[in-house]
C-alpha cells in the first residue's frame, strides 16, 4: 500500500469511528488530507504528525459541513463481517474521549504507542494506560 493510500485509510477510518457519520467523516477527511499534503506529511514516516493533525481536527468536527460523497447514496464504509457498530457507538458515548481515541488509534488504526505518544503529546505509559482502560470499558459492552 502506498504512503498516500495508507494516510487516506487512516484518516478516513479515524473520522468515521470518531463520529459514525459517513458524510461528516468524508468532509473532515478531505480537509485533513489537504492539510497533510500541503505540509508534505503524507509519507508514513510522519505518522506521529498524522495523529497530531487528526487530534487537532477532532475538536473542529462541529464546524465541518457534511458533504454527500456518494452520488448513488450507497454506503461507502464497508465494515468487517460481524462488526457491531452499536457496541462501538455505546462505547463512544459512555467512555472518556481520551480512552476511546487511544483505543481507536492503537487497536483499529494500528499506530504504535510511540507514534500515539508523539501525536498526542503524552508519555507512552499514558498511552498504554488509556488503551488499557478503554479496552476494559469496551469489554464491558461486549460482555453485556
Amino acid at each position: 500500500m502506498s504512503a498516500q493510500a495508507s494516510a487516506l485509510e487512516a484518516v478516513a477510518k479515524y473520522f468515521f469511528f470518531s463520529c459514525l457519520d459517513e458524510e461528516l467523516a468524508y468532509s473532515a477527511s478531505l480537509k485533513v488530507l489537504s492539510e497533510l499534503s500541503s505540509r508534505n506529511l503524507l509519507d508514513s514516516a510522519h505518522r506521529g504528525y498524522w495523529i497530531r493533525t487528526l487530534h487537532a481536527w477532532k475538536g473542529k468536527l462541529k464546524s465541518v459541513k457534511p458533504k454527500n460523497w456518494s452520488p448513488t447514496g450507497g454506503r461507502g464504509y464497508a465494515l468487517p463481517p460481524g462488526f457491531d457498530v452499536a457496541v462501538w457507538a455505546s462505547f463512544l458515548s459512555a467512555s472518556e474521549a481520551v480512552e476511546s481515541e487511544a483505543v481507536l488509534l492503537s487497536r483499529i488504526l494500528s499506530f504504535t504507542d510511540a507514534e500515539i505518544s508523539f501525536g498526542l503529546g503524552v508519555t507512552e505509559g499514558t498511552v498504554r494506560y488509556r488503551v488499557g482502560r478503554g479496552l476494559r470499558h469496551l469489554g464491558g459492552f461486549l460482555e453485556s
